[in-house]
């Protein structure tokens, strides 16, 4: 029994390291402007197409966020009135 468990943990901490060697692929996500409905990265500030405003820096925290978010989704601040 305590043979199993010892093989069982073994297993689980070189997946653990396999999983810590592995270098992190940051996959970029794409989404569509919501002024000219072409393809654009979700982290862009500005589209390209249109030079539509999509994302601000929260006056709180100088986080990004999305212009059309109420609050900041990093630090929940109001964001600013317009």
């Amino acid at each position: 029994m305590i043979f199993l468990l010892l093989l069982v943990l073994a297993f689980l901490l070189l997946k653990i390291q396999d999983e810590l060697s592995d270098p992190l692929v940051e996959e970029s996500v794409a989404t569509s402007c919501p002024g000219c409905s072409k393809e654009i990265e979700f982290d862009w500030m500005v589209c390209p197409h249109c030079l539509l405003r999509l994302r601000e820096s929260c006056s709180s925290c100088q986080q990004g966020k999305l212009i059309s978010h109420r609050y900041c989704p990093a630090c929940g601040a109001q964001a600013a009135a317009r």
